[in-house]
């Protein structure tokens, strides 16, 4: 028992605890939040939030609830541990494995998403840090370039990872319009930073992170009112007709410049890259279907597959399938499929176990619903970046995996109320 009061064998419950699991709670907040601004916050969050978690479960033998995402999680890192002395850069892959520290972010906040109050905290952090950091970019445009869309809005990293981090918020905010509840004020407030975000991810003129919004709503559109899929995949039809019949003068300039067919299919364009890029990838394929060439920077590898090192832009291959294979072989790729693939087939389930039928915390169904649509917004965008790869945009993919199936507990378990914040 963590609390207060007494356990049922007469010894005092820990209430230490109590104060440790809020502690937790406003660390897994920070995870959600930082990731918008400052991978150093995100990380020293992500750590003391998973070093409470471990001396809170060895102390109170309270652990986060079983999931079947815990086995190919630990399938992929022993895998990919083990590719490490088979790699054509052991030393280097041996550096790149810290990336599994990142894994935890699921367990984390998995461990706290335990009633409707500590759901609404985690949204709370995921919508600050992100509209924070929007308001910024959308301030800074219209202040020092006199207007939007004249710039690409980079964040604090760059604008394909922030595209990514400002679509997966835009689309939880979204789940929390769809599904949220609450009075006119709060309707207000979440549609506002829906809207905010939404504008943010634009501003980012980045293709992957268009291309997941899409992909994104419409997961969500057919979770949660199939019948209506036609329609919007209709409305997204007639849209794109509309822009490109048009030759692009219903959307802004800059914006146009980086969807435009000419940009999208030239020779020097970033897919005509990519397609180089992937082709690379597929002859590393071949050459080690079983190993791969390791967890590593690629551009040493360019003058064998491409004539330089200069294909390889920042030493990855733009794409989540290709560099899994490339880099952990065909086994690797599967298992890291897999590993990707379960959380959404959890989720889905617990929407069809606990939403479909009615009387579920809105605060549940809205991260369930935010998370499918994050999770194909996360696939689509990723067939052309490599954000697996990407600290920030996977640490704040698995946190909002996590506190989508985060388990409803007692008070008594959770150290804090259950009840959602007042409208």
């Amino acid at each position: 028992m963590i609390g207060g009061g007494r356990a049922a064998g007469g010894s005092a419950a820990p209430f230490a605890w109590r104060r440790w699991a809020t502690w937790q709670t406003g660390l897994a907040a920070l995870v959600l939040a930082s990731a918008s601004f400052s991978i150093a916050v995100n990380q020293i969050s992500l750590g003391l939030a998973l070093l409470l978690l471990l001396l809170r479960g060895a102390t109170t033998r309270r652990w986060p609830p079983a999931t079947p995402a815990l086995w190919p999680a630990v399938a992929l890192t022993v895998w990919a541990l083990g590719m490490v002395p088979l790699s054509t850069d052991p030393d280097q892959s041996l550096v790149f494995f810290r990336r599994f520290f990142l894994l935890t972010a699921f367990w984390v906040t998995l461990a706290v998403a335990t009633g409707p109050r500590h759901r609404w905290i985690l949204f709370g952090g995921l919508a600050c840090g992100a509209v924070g950091v929007a308001a910024w970019g959308i301030g800074s445009g219209l202040v020092a370039d006199g207007g939007l869309f004249r710039h690409r809005f980079i964040g604090t990293v760059n604008a394909m990872t922030n595209g990514i981090l400002m679509l997966m918020a835009f689309l939880v905010a979204l789940g929390f319009v769809v599904r949220g509840g609450g009075g006119r004020r709060r309707r207000a407030l979440l549609i506002t930073v829906a809207a905010v975000l939404g504008l943010a991810v634009l501003l980012t003129q980045t293709r992957s992170a268009l291309m997941g919004v899409v992909a994104g709503v419409g997961a969500m559109v057919l979770l949660a009112r199939p019948r209506r899929f036609l329609v919007f995949a209709a409305v997204v039809a007639v849209l794109t007709g509309a822009v490109y019949g048009s030759g692009g003068r219903i959307v802004p300039d800059r914006l146009w410049h980086r969807i435009a067919p000419e940009t999208l299919l030239g020779e020097s364009s970033g897919f005509a890259t990519r397609f180089e890029m992937w082709r690379g990838g597929w002859e590393m394929v071949k050459d080690r279907p079983l190993t791969g060439v390791g967890d590593r920077d690629l551009r040493a590898l360019g003058p064998r597959y491409y004539g330089d090192a200069d294909t390889t832009f920042h030493g990855h291959l733009h794409s989540n399938p290709v560099m899994l294979a490339a880099i952990w072989g065909v086994p690797g790729f599967l298992l890291a499929s897999l590993y990707l693939l379960v959380p959404l087939l959890l989720l889905v389930r617990r929407w069809r176990d606990e939403v479909r039928g009615g009387g579920a915390d809105p605060a549940l169904a809205a991260w369930l619903l935010g998370g499918v649509g994050v999770w194909a917004g996360f696939a689509v965008a990723g067939l052309t970046e490599w954000y697996f790869g990407d600290a920030e945009a996977m640490v704040l993919y698995l946190a909002i995996l996590g506190t989508a199936l985060g388990r409803t507990a007692g008070p008594a378990a959770t150290g804090a109320a259950a009840g959602p914040p007042a409208a």
